[in-house]
């Protein structure tokens, strides 16, 4: 059987965490961190986690080693459901045949890892919810052995491996206490009740037991979606579809008077659907962050020695026996002599492995060093290579590095953020983005990157078994042991593609149209009629950053959902923050990337949805970080403003990291209008204007799943900015946004795919364009376009300028006539005043699009 170990990330820009993959032909493990943009790398390095069913998380419980977890596990529950869905029918036309049952076999998945696992995947029981997969989280939270040093028993062991627990704790740490709520408050709440008090309980364990329940009704409930229960009208919690039954019995939609309006309402019986179990559960058991780094020993079994057919021929074994003596059990030989499988068969290969050595900081190498697995020869023999997983700086520490000079015949393969190059992780949305740069170039510039590896302040060890780990270093464990170094991926050099392979990969065609536009933009009468025409543009020179263009989840050409508005003498504005949000900022903005933070106002988060909010956790800990570090900004405040769920979310998760939480201004927006659909808008005070740079901001409910909303910023310029998150077109936000400056509009769909986006609560390109008309929006820009396709539609240019005159209001014709429509690509970069110079290079991009479709 072939078996193998790899690293499909190491730490760069967008793919922070080391990530390494265990390969046997029956099944995969995945060790290390699952850091946000794993998934993504995953796919760019083509690895399929199909078979696996356990992962290893290593390192601290927080949301830079696992940030990318909850997307992980999404996609391996969908790629496992479809699978299984093509395997049940297969069977069941198979079995059909035969008159026989079919067998119905549920995949699972394991998820191991240190202090807090449970209450991280926990967290997110509101917006996370899958049927049909086991999910069970392997929570070590006591040293397997602490109480045993002698134990030499692995911790985890299946058909393939042998898995060691290895936690570390740092020097730093101190005991804590938790505070924890009783079971039967829990219970309470679970059902549906109203909270109580929180007491103390030390009764960890059955608190434990809780949380861990609340995971596996996430994954593996028997909740119906169509399943309906009975309640009475006063006491259905709104907002719901409610329906009763007639005279006959028959269900129907309820559509008299409802709780808080003006007229009586009925005390009479209705039905609503009920939630999924998750979303029932109010609030979860109390812990704290944990500061317990885990670690791994993994080691493959003793493989059977290689048959020798001479021997079996000497003892007279019947070829037809040779089988049973290779499976272990005994035959006769021609002469009546029992021949044992020791008598034909070599010696065991005994098993090879590795060991995940996660160290954040040099306050852990006391008690790493001090772990008896090392001096433990049943649990090291055969363990040839160490990956070494390393905060910044550690590399360094002296006492580090006598330790892997003691342990001179094992293979250090060592990854850190300051060992390892900022190397393009991503090529395909580099080579994209370096073609988008040779047609425009400011409007496209290259991602930041950097293929020399950091030099460290101190040597390296003294042997030459320690090397700096790269993406795809494969060590072999079986059927022989070999470092294959050819499988390494090469240092993509976008910068030299873009000067050399231009003629190559863009077609003359492309380039003269390019050059077209440039020519058209340089002119100066135009020029002059555009400063004309836009002179009543507020803040012209406010930037927008497309850091994520694309829908349900990252792919090779586009991230999930982030938009970042800058807008000079104001700040910095997020709207909405898929997974891998700060990764796209660290390739956008490089060095200059702390200055970007600490102007960092809002962040605005349209729903629950994973592709749209996994990042933010992620993005306020670098802002925290960013702002603390400057005497300037440490006692500034950051606003997040979204659905109370959203808000709930990130202070529960505060529980498990100490992530900024505190610093947070939560804006909830209540006093819903039934029939406009807003709610109170949260208009700013002249202090709140001046740190946050706001004067209002305007919520709507919109059409997509529950709690989605849209929104409108509102600056004391008068910039007014419209964002729909993701919706079906909206009356409601089309008059909210009347008079916007830009709305930026999601357009998941081409305008053939109109029964896809109304069944899916999405929206076509050419009904995004129709609530810009209707709102009057100066400038649109399209973006959430459908994963399933690269290319996207590329709008007719619309180039006429005209300067009108006069004060009268703008009719729907003439703000026709002034619109300006792009369309968004990740880390494209445009300035309010600069969308009609954006827009002349389409003809070229749509050429581009229509090259590469080709191909």
């Amino acid at each position: 059987m072939l078996n193998w170990v790899q690293l499909v990330t190491t730490p760069t820009a967008d793919t922070p965490g080391t990530c390494i993959l265990l390969h046997f032909d029956n099944q995969r493990y995945v060790f290390g961190n699952i850091a946000e943009g794993t998934q993504r790398a995953m796919v760019q390095r083509k690895v399929a986690l199909n078979k696996a069913e356990d992962l290893f998380l290593s390192g601290v419980i927080n949301w830079q080693n696992a940030g990318g977890l909850m997307g992980t596990i999404l996609t391996i529950a969908d790629v496992l459901a479809s699978a299984k869905e093509h395997q049940d029918e297969n069977a069941k036309k198979k079995k059909n045949k035969a008159g026989l049952a079919v067998d119905n076999v549920m995949p699972r998945l394991n998820i191991h890892g240190g202090k807090n696992l449970a209450h991280f995947l926990a967290t997110s029981r509101r917006f996370i919810f899958r049927k049909g997969l086991p999910l069970r989280p392997q929570e070590i939270r006591h040293d397997p052995r602490l109480a045993e040093q002698q134990n030499n028993e692995p911790d985890f062991k299946d058909s393939n491996i042998n898995v060691w627990y290895m936690p570390i704790e740092s020097s730093n740490s101190r005991p804590t206490t938790s505070r924890k709520r009783s079971h039967e408050e829990f219970s309470e709440q679970v059902g549906g009740g109203s909270p109580r008090n929180q007491t103390a309980s030390s009764d960890a364990n059955e608190n434990q037991k809780l949380v861990e329940t609340v995971v596996t009704q996430m994954f593996d409930s028997d909740w119906k979606m169509d399943a309906l229960v009975e309640t009475t009208l006063h006491q259905a919690k709104l907002p719901a579809k409610l329906f009763v039954r007639d005279d006959k019995g028959h269900i129907q939609v309820y559509s008299g008077p409802m709780p808080g309006g003006n007229e009586p309402v009925p005390d009479i019986p209705v039905l609503v659907r009920q939630p999924w179990p998750g979303a029932m559960v109010q609030a979860l058991p109390r812990t704290t962050p944990s500061t317990q780094s885990m670690c791994y020993i993994v080691k493959g079994h003793d493989r059977r020695g290689r048959f020798n057919p001479r021997e079996a021929e000497k003892h007279g074994v019947a070829k037809t026996d040779y089988k049973f003596l290779t499976m272990g059990q005994n035959v006769t030989g021609k002469d009546g002599t029992v021949v044992t499988p020791q008598m034909v068969l070599e010696p065991n290969v005994p098993g090879k492995g590795f060991a995940v050595v996660d160290v954040p900081d040099t306050s852990y190498i006391e008690s790493l060093v001090k772990r008896t697995e090392w001096s433990t020869g049943e649990i090291m023999k055969g363990i040839h290579v160490i990956f070494w997983l390393l905060g910044p700086g550690v590399a360094n520490e002296p006492r580090l590095q006598d330790f892997m000079t003691k342990m001179s015949s094992t293979r250090h393969i060592v990854t850190s953020s300051d060992s390892c190059s900022n190397r393009i992780s991503l090529e395909s949305t580099a080579t994209q983005a370096y073609k988008l740069h040779c047609i425009d170039p400011e409007r496209f510039p290259l991602p930041i990157f950097d293929n020399e590896r950091s030099l460290l302040d101190t040597p390296v060890p003294s042997t030459t078994a320690y090397e700096v780990g790269r993406t795809g270093k494969t060590v072999q464990f079986a059927p022989q042991f070999l470092h294959q170094d050819d499988k390494v991926v090469a240092f993509p050099d976008i910068k030299k593609l873009a000067m050399t392979d231009t003629s190559k990969e863009l077609r003359e065609e492309v380039q003269q149209l390019a050059e077209q536009a440039r020519t058209k933009i340089s002119n100066p009468d135009l020029l002059e009629k555009i400063e004309k025409v836009e002179s009543d543009i507020p803040n012209r020179d406010a930037e927008v950053i497309t850091l994520g263009t694309g829908s349900a989840l990252p792919s090779k050409y586009r991230n999930v959902s982030a938009t970042l508005v800058r807008v000079p003498g104001y700040g910095n504005y997020l709207f909405d923050c898929g997974e891998n949000t700060l990764g796209q900022l660290r390739r956008v903005f490089g060095s200059e990337l702390p200055e970007v933070l600490r102007d960092l106002k809002a962040i605005w988060i349209s729903h629950l949805h994973a592709d749209h909010h996994l990042g933010t956790a992620g993005v306020i800990r670098a802002w925290n970080d960013a702002t603390s570090k400057s005497e300037e900004t440490a006692q500034s405040k950051l606003i997040v403003a979204s659905h109370m769920h959203m808000l709930d979310w990130l202070r529960e998760y505060a529980d498990v990291e100490d992530y900024g939480h505190e610093r947070l201004v939560p804006v909830e927006f209540k006093n819903w209008d039934s029939v406009t659909k807003a709610g109170r808008p949260r208009i700013f005070t002249a202090k709140e204007m001046k740190a946050f740079g706001l004067a209002r901001i305007d919520a709507c409910f919109v059409n997509h799943c529950h709690g989605a909303l849209a929104t409108i910023f509102t600056w004391p310029s008068g910039l007014k900015v419209a964002y729909s998150g993701d919706c079906r077109p909206s009356d409601a936000f089309a008059r909210m946004g009347r008079g916007a400056t830009l709305l930026i509009h999601e357009s998941t769909f081409d305008d053939e795919l109109c029964g896809d986006a109304v069944a899916k609560k999405h929206s076509t390109m050419s009904e995004a364009i129709d609530i810009g008309r209707r709102m009057g929006a100066r400038r649109i820009l399209l973006t959430h376009f459908s994963q399933r396709y690269q290319k996207v539609p590329i709008l007719e240019e619309h180039f006429e300028v005209r300067a009108e005159e006069g004060d009268e209001a703008r009719t729907e014709d003439k703000a026709k006539l002034d619109e300006v429509i792009l369309v968004a690509f990740d880390y494209m970069r445009v300035r309010l005043g600069d969308f009609r110079k954006a827009q002349a290079f389409l003809p070229a991009i749509q050429k581009l699009f229509e090259d590469i479709e080709t191909q």
